[in-house]
């Protein structure tokens, strides 16, 4: 694999002129020349906010049009509540409160013309009349629903599952006729003929299922080659960038729409797989980042078109950070995805210090350090994919504030929500213009912790980046100075769980900040009150439903064998969340890793801090962790499976 660098912060003592410039730490270049300007990273100090009920973790999707153009059905996840807007009159027809923690996500419309609505964390599907704007059903489906989809020519509704059931129940009424097990970590599903397609969420592939209910075919989105832009040093005195070769994987496919020609739209993002070099940061570019607009960092957007036979084709977005949901024009010429990460002009950045000067410039650091800021991408679907590199760019919809959805109505415009404040906004079709502003219902959910979560730190890349839903990207990241690291989920508990990182050398989630989000990713430092902001957020993330039940006959006999004394897994994985916080060297003496918390780890595939298995039957493989992570060697495959099924209850 190829290599580039990025940028670790070091800090050195403050002097009075950066003191006085807001008590900022400061980064000397190599060679310590006094001509050569020095980075300085400031420290927000803006004003710690704390909703009063927690904001769920950015997902996307919520937002419906009926097929009559006249309403907009706004699912609002951190409010438990969907409103039903009225697009002729531009107002708010009502809105239907829903259960504290409901977090209504995915909708669709059936041949009644009424809306059903997933409740991702509720465990349910709502059916509402827009036209009365009244509740009319709530129906249990599974544990955590996700994508919902009609099938006009059965009457059925098709419910994917996060946990991996796929179920399937009347749209008229009445409880789930069919549920079959595919594969945790199911997203969107579509109707396409006589199959259903069914997209997983970070491994961004798309299952082929038949009507039997089997899993007939899946079809990948593919690597692909692509350029990234590294800015000149410092002391380069021709000041030109440098083109390298890197290779992006496809991963995290936040939204999947059908298309007319019985394909489907997948807009999702793109990791690095090539070697990542952990080098002091410059003022020409960002850490994690690489060119600013989205396009040249480690972790980029990107839409693929899926056609009927499997064949894909993938170009990278231009804009801000987390694309979070998609859309197709009716006439099949537009396509439209919204951004959910942007960054936040008003936070403080990086800048330069010149010493022989005396002064700080007034410019900032690097062009494109603010990262993408378009929240809502416009683009003409019959447009040929650019070339490898390339980055599409928008048709001019200038939107700044976060999206968290976006739809076409039947006539052609474009209606797109906002999470703070909650409103929709509808723009004009070609060319794109004359926006209106319809404010929805709720209280402010502004959170600061939330808000630093999903915001471009600077350099093109969020937190929610790698850790989308407060989970994890299911990437495995190489490292030149630590190897292979595999992504760590968030949503298991961290608190009480510290210290941090794969290795355990991070005390609190400041030092984390410390290390990644200023040393890595462009952003800056954060007073103490924003930290334990972000903490508190971080720390109430509620955990993913286990996978299996807890009943389970498989399950009971694996925790027999876990907690076990022969086999030894309860020496590491041990209390509430199942890890005793303690670093262990399982490979060398000098390599030792945080015991990680297994809550949920049934998600988590690739498994290891090297993503060495696809399963968790691999893991007990001798080339993948074998003893080293507990004495099952000489278990039978039976008592590897009833191990396994344990792992699924958790």
């Amino acid at each position: 694999m190829r290599k580039f660098s990025v940028g670790q912060v070091g800090w050195c003592s403050s002097v009075a002129l950066i003191t006085a410039l807001s008590g900022c730490n400061s980064f000397d270049e190599p060679g310590g020349d006094p001509n050569v300007p020095r980075l300085v990273i400031p420290i927000d100090e803006r004003e710690a906010l704390a909703s009063p009920v927690r904001p769920a973790s950015i997902s996307g999707g919520t937002l419906l049009v009926t097929a009559d153009s006249r309403f907009a059905i706004a699912a609002d996840p951190e409010r438990d509540r969907v409103s039903i807007v009225d697009l002729t009159t531009s107002s708010v027809l009502g809105t239907i409160a829903l259960e504290p923690g409901d977090e209504p996500g995915r909708s669709v419309e059936d041949a009644q013309k009424r809306v059903h609505v997933a409740l991702r964390q509720g465990g349910s599907l709502v059916t509402i009349d827009p036209a009365t704007a009244t509740l009319v059903e709530r129906r249990p489906v599974c544990k955590s629903p996700r994508g919902v989809a009609f099938d006009s020519a059965s009457g059925l509704l098709h419910v994917a599952c996060s946990e991996g059931k796929l179920v399937s129940l009347a749209a008229s009424g009445g409880p789930v006729t069919r549920s079959v097990t595919l594969e945790p970590d199911l997203r969107d599903v579509m109707v396409r003929g006589s199959e259903l397609w069914v997209t997983r969420f970070k491994s961004a592939e798309v299952l082929r299922v038949a009507s039997a209910g089997s899993v007939s075919g899946r079809m990948r989105l593919p690597n692909m080659p692509s350029t990234l832009e590294r800015p000149a040093p410092f002391d380069d005195p021709t000041g030109s960038s440098i083109s390298q070769p890197v290779d992006l994987s496809a991963g995290v496919a936040w939204r999947a729409a059908p298309t007319a020609a019985g394909g489907a739209i997948v807009v999702h993002q793109q990791a690095v797989l090539d070697d990542i070099e952990i080098t002091p940061p410059s003022a020409q570019g960002s850490a994690y980042g690489g060119g600013g607009f989205g396009c040249g960092g480690i972790v980029r957007d990107a839409v693929s078109t899926v056609a009927p036979d499997g064949t894909v084709t993938t170009t990278s977005l231009s804009g801000a950070p987390l694309p979070v949901d998609v859309a197709v024009s009716p006439d099949q010429l537009w396509l439209a995805v919204a951004h959910a990460g942007p960054a936040d002009m008003m936070a403080p950045r990086p800048s330069l210090i010149f010493p022989s000067e005396g002064g700080i410039s007034s410019g900032g650091i690097a062009p494109g350090s603010f990262g993408g800021t378009t929240t809502l991408s416009v683009l003409p679907m019959g447009q040929p994919a650019s070339a490898a590199g390339d980055c599409r760019f928008n048709e001019g919809v200038s939107v700044m504030e976060p999206l968290t959805a976006v739809a076409f109505t039947p006539n052609g415009r474009l209606v797109a929500q906002s999470l703070e404040p909650p409103q929709l906004l509808t723009i004009d079709a070609v060319p794109w213009g004359n926006v209106q502003v319809i404010p929805l219902p709720g209280d402010s959910r502004l959170d600061t912790g939330h808000e630093i979560f999903h915001r471009d730190a600077g350099g093109g890349i969020a937190c929610a980046s790698c850790h989308p839903e407060g989970g994890e990207d299911g990437h495995t990241w190489h490292f030149t100075d630590t190897g292979a690291r595999r992504t760590q989920p968030l949503h298991v508990g961290l608190r009480d769980t510290a210290p941090f990182h794969w290795n355990g050398d991070l005390p609190s989630v400041g030092d984390v900040m410390s290390e990644v989000f200023v040393g890595r990713m462009g952003g800056v430092r954060q007073t103490p009150e924003r930290l334990t902001r972000l903490s508190e957020w971080l720390f109430t993330l509620p955990t993913p439903p286990a996978i299996r039940e807890a009943d389970d006959a498989a399950g009971a006999r694996g925790r027999a064998l876990f907690e076990s004394a022969s086999v030894g897994c309860t020496a590491c994985h041990s209390g509430a969340k199942l890890t005793d916080n303690l670093s262990v060297a399982i490979d060398t003496a000098a390599s030792k890793l945080q015991v990680p918390s297994l809550i949920a780890v049934g998600y988590r595939a690739p498994f290891m801090h090297t993503g060495c298995a696809a399963t968790l039957a691999e893991r007990f493989n001798p080339a993948c962790g074998g003893d080293s992570h507990g004495n099952t060697s000489s278990l039978s495959p039976g008592q590897i499976d009833d191990l396994v099924a344990y792992l699924e209850t958790l």
